[in-house]
């Protein structure tokens, strides 16, 4: 120093000056090489201090003291007593808990070897200590593990109500700010012995509860690292915390209360329905051990948390006690008695349920709250009777025939005013087309005998679930006839897929000969005779053989030829697979249903009823269902929704078959249609058409 002061010209009084001793005093304290320690001239005077005989005395004396108070750590604990007098509520009365408090504070101040802070040294690394308790908060700051000046500070009684992760947080902001010189524009490593403070500085801002993020906001300009270390190895910050001094730094708290009133006054809440979370949070028992447990901190682990309280475990770095009312960032966390309440009002507009837990999550919180909401959801009847259709399943096509006419399909549909029945091939898409003066069983009965007695009984026939199917006439004629009859889910006529294409197929070929005023004879003939689907024509598929027609044919082509049938069946595998991929790419699978399952199934006004799976159906996605009323259906897999809502099978009444809509096959109703001709003018079809004039095609 005094070559430099001598290269820059710099002049010093002698008189002022004390040169080569090994300490020296200066400002009150006493610089030595070991560092920083108290005046032995300003220890003198504390000790020779009298008792202070008002306030302001009071005052003076706390103010001397507390320039000492970096060399006295425990020094709160003691004078805490007379900081009761300066109270503005407090009378002035010295007694001898006073003065107690005075002569052990001047016995700790002038006691010897006082303790000595190192010097601050910027080249070597930073660890700031911090620790927070119930009433205060405690920082040290270390230079190879040796202390250059310690801190403290009392909580009020606002402070004092912070949750422990905010007071740990604040601990830190405490630490930063008071011995910012050494801190700022450099890396410091931060010890404390609450771990979740490791994590908090991690997550988005917007998680974290509104004080929690003021406090975040005023440490982003010092470089800071957190680390967790058990409390017994930040021994003097813990004792800090413990036994604090006064300290006030307007700038320290500066808008983290202002935040939590304005997260109160801006909740769109009313004064009413905040008071009634308030009185039920404080009447909750799981809440209240969750605030005790929020404010004097979380265990070290999981194990040692309260049973009631652990399912907050994951969140406990996030919650806070504002006001009265628990918050897990700035979602209010709801109690017990008012979570149905809340989930009402979360369900009013009838939302589905991931709109319904996304509008939950924006507000509030509570542990399982998506599972409960999903579970209410489920069970609304007003939701469920009103559901949109299922999604298409995955295709699920008929095993392709190994030879012709051995499976077949039938249909009845209604043409200008006429109703017809259609059979067609599986094998060969070959169909046969007949008028039909009434729907009865007899007259369908009697078409089915025509083309069998032409092309041979079918080991399978299959159809819908229309009266004429479904009665004990026709099952009695599929026995006697030795054929096995498979119907499909009523209003799922995709099930017969083959026998609906057919029929559009037919209506074309009818619409467009009467608009040509041509014979429809021959529009059948020739779509005989058209290959399909890469193939031979139906006719040759049938038959082995062209049918002769209005177009000139050699005798050679109208020759006899069997078609290989390993052929037709790569044939028709390749296109089954190709329907297959191009319908499956929209479709999904549902899940299976079994007996016992409460289930809605939809009506044809697209409304959902209650029902139960009583079994499986003889077809594949089809069951067997009982309503409430005792009646029992068949519907398809894509009819049906599971539901939350059970309909009570043990109190069903003797299940009675819809004769008109279920058609149980292994319990066939014993009803028949009336035997009478339904194309009298004026008539609704059971296909929902309006019946026009007649106008008989002679077929």
């Amino acid at each position: 120093m005094l070559q430099r002061s001598r290269e820059r010209g710099v002049k010093l009084n002698p008189d002022k000056c004390t040169i080569c001793v090994k300490e020296v005093s200066y400002f009150g304290h006493t610089l030595s090489h070991e560092g920083l320690k108290p005046d032995p001239q300003k220890v003198k005077a504390v000790q020779d201090m009298a008792p202070p005989q008002n306030r302001a005395e009071l005052e003076t004396v706390l103010g001397m003291v507390n320039y000492l108070a970096r060399f006295a750590p425990h020094l709160s604990e003691i004078n805490a007593p007379l900081h009761q007098l300066l109270k503005q509520d407090s009378e002035f009365v010295w007694d001898k808990n006073h003065d107690r408090s005075f002569q052990q504070m001047k016995e700790l101040i002038t006691k010897e070897p006082g303790p000595v802070l190192s010097f601050f040294n910027p080249k070597k690394a930073l660890r700031l200590q911090v620790d927070a308790s119930k009433s205060g908060l405690g920082a040290v700051m270390l230079q190879d593990g040796k202390p250059i000046a310690y801190a403290s500070k009392s909580l009020n009684s606002t402070e004092q109500n912070y949750a422990q992760i905010e007071k740990e947080l604040y601990a830190v902001l405490f630490g930063c700010k008071r011995f910012h010189e050494y801190m700022y524009g450099r890396h410091v490593t931060i010890e404390s012995d609450h771990k979740p403070l490791e994590s908090i500085l991690k997550k988005p801002l917007a998680s974290a509860p509104p004080r929690l993020q003021r406090m975040i906001l005023q440490l982003q300009k010092y470089n800071i690292s957190i680390i967790h270390k058990p409390g017994k190895d930040i021994p003097v910050a813990d004792t800090l915390s413990r036994k604090s001094i006064e300290f006030h730094d307007k700038s320290l708290c500066d808008g983290m209360d202002a935040q939590i009133h304005s997260v109160l006054s801006n909740m769109p809440v009313s004064d009413q329905r905040l008071s009634e979370i308030r009185n039920e949070t404080a009447q909750d028992p799981q809440l209240n051990t969750l605030r005790r447990t929020t404010l004097s901190g979380w265990p070290d682990k999981r194990s040692q948390c309260p049973p009631d309280i652990q399912e907050f475990w994951n969140h406990r770095d996030e919650i806070s006690l504002i006001d009265g009312i628990m918050f897990k960032g700035e979602k209010m966390i709801i109690p017990k008695r008012l979570r149905k309440d809340m989930i009402d009002r979360i369900h009013s507009s009838h939302m589905g349920i991931e709109k319904s837990k996304n509008r939950a999550r924006d507000l509030l919180f509570w542990p399982g709250m998506g599972k409960q909401i999903e579970e209410a959801v489920g069970a609304c009847s007003t939701c469920q009777e009103r559901q949109t259709a299922n999604p298409k399943e995955p295709l699920l096509s008929h095993a392709i025939p190994e030879r012709p006419w051995q499976v077949i399909a039938t249909d009845l549909f209604t043409w200008n005013s006429e109703d017809y029945i259609i059979i067609v091939d599986y094998y060969s898409r070959f169909f046969e087309l007949e008028r039909l003066h009434s729907c009865t069983a007899e007259a369908v009965i009697h078409k089915l005998k025509s083309a069998m007695a032409r092309h041979g009984i079918p080991e399978s026939v299959i159809s819908d679930n229309g009266p004429c199917y479904a009665s004990s006439k026709f099952q009695q004629f599929a026995k006697s006839w030795s054929f096995t009859h498979t119907t499909t889910s009523p209003h799922y006529p995709q099930s017969n897929g083959l026998a609906e294409k057919t029929v559009q197929t037919a209506k074309k070929l009818l619409d467009k000969a009467k608009a040509e005023h041509k014979d429809p004879y021959l529009s059948l003939l020739e779509y005989r005779n058209t290959p399909v689907d890469n193939l031979k024509s139906p006719a040759q598929l049938l038959m082995s053989r062209r049918l002769r027609s209005i177009l000139p044919a050699t005798p050679k082509q109208l020759e006899p030829q069997v078609v290989c049938q390993q052929t037709v069946r790569e044939r028709r595998e390749v296109c089954q697979q190709r329907q297959q991929t191009y319908f499956n790419r929209t479709a999904r699978p549902l899940p299976q249903l079994y007996p016992g399952t409460p289930v809605r199934f939809r009506q044809q006004d697209g409304s959902w009823k209650p029902a139960v799976v009583t079994r499986c159906a003889d077809t594949s996605r089809s069951y067997n269902i009982t309503t409430d009323t005792g009646q029992v259906y068949r519907r398809n897999r894509r009819h049906l929704r599971e539901s939350r809502n059970s309909v009570g099978s043990e109190e069903f009444i003797q299940p009675t078959v819809n004769s008109n809509d279920s058609a149980v096959v292994s319990q066939p109703p014993p009803v028949e249609p009336p035997d009478k001709d339904i194309t009298t003018p004026g008539y609704t079809t059971r296909y929902g058409g309006v019946t026009k004039p007649r106008q008989v095609l002679d077929l």
